[in-house]
């Protein structure tokens, strides 16, 4: 014996009504029936017994928005709720002691309008025989809604809700989840590479600045030195050795402004740094 979870829609609900506006009672209304759209049938012993759960049952206009979560439900959405639930005529039918709200007065608006394609539909916990061809009893009663079109003819239409597709549906959110998590991780990492870069890349900027180095003294290689060094400490130290081998190849003897003219302003120190680096790391 299956257990399941049913939908269960009836459009014929209304054929029997009583309407007292001053209780807010709406009688007589059809619940549920024998007949299911998809091949089975509901036993009368299933509804008799099932007859008593109804009792205080909540009455909902429109289903749940989750159809894997019928008891998730808005207050704003409640009519009222079942009394004197009771077995009539092969069907389970009750009073809906109706609440003097939105949905309320919306619920009874219908009911006075008779529109057709509006219906109840309740949401039941089930167990079916063997072979699925009968409902043989219902555990229990979730709720009753009030819904449009529930259906097109005088039997049920009905989703079910089976646990091993319960567990499918459940399995593709949850990879379905996973995956979008797992971007969002490789995003978020991505960020914080880029941002520890910029981070990186501000400290060496503010370094430089302190130690003045001439900009010729900072070459590529030597920025990739200070960005590999593993703390701010060592940066520095390469930077105090840096400015050191830049001091060593200023020339001690001072020449004359007459005799220092064209390239040599610029190159001469360069060559003589280069040559001091040079003979550094020989």
């Amino acid at each position: 014996m299956t257990t399941d979870t049913l939908t269960e829609d009836l459009s014929d609900w209304s054929a029997r009504l009583a309407i007292d506006p001053q209780t807010r009672m709406v009688c007589n209304v059809a619940l549920t029936g024998p007949d299911s759209k998809n091949g089975y049938r509901y036993s009368e012993i299933a509804l008799r017994e099932a007859a008593p759960l109804y009792d205080q049952k909540p009455v909902f206009l429109d289903h749940a928005p989750d159809r894997l979560k019928p008891r998730d439900r808005s207050t704003r959405d409640l009519v009222g709720n079942i009394v004197n639930p009771r077995f009539e005529d092969g069907r389970v039918r009750g009073d809906i002691r109706v609440l003097d709200t939105e949905s309320g007065r919306t619920f009874l608006a219908l009911t006075h309008t008779n529109l057709p394609g509006v219906g109840m539909s309740h949401v039941v916990l089930a167990q079916r025989s063997s072979d699925g061809s009968t409902v043989e009893s219902i555990r229990d009663v979730v709720c009753v809604d009030a819904v449009i079109n529930p259906a097109t003819t005088l039997t049920f239409r009905e989703h079910q809700i089976s646990p091993e597709q319960d567990v499918d549906q459940l399995t593709e959110q949850r990879n379905h989840l996973r995956f979008e998590c797992d971007q969002l991780r490789e995003q978020l990492n991505t960020l914080q590479a880029r941002s520890l870069a910029a981070e990186l890349q501000l400290e060496i900027h503010q370094l430089l600045n302190e130690s003045q180095l001439p900009p010729n003294a900072v070459s590529p290689l030597f920025r990739q030195q200070l960005e590999q060094a593993p703390t701010n400490e060592v940066r520095r130290e390469l930077l105090r050795d840096r400015m050191t081998l830049v001091e060593q190849s200023i020339p001690r003897s001072p020449q004359s402004r007459d005799r220092v003219t064209g390239p040599s302003v610029s190159t001469t120190p360069h060559r003589e740094f280069v040559a001091a680096i040079r003979s550094r790391t020989a």
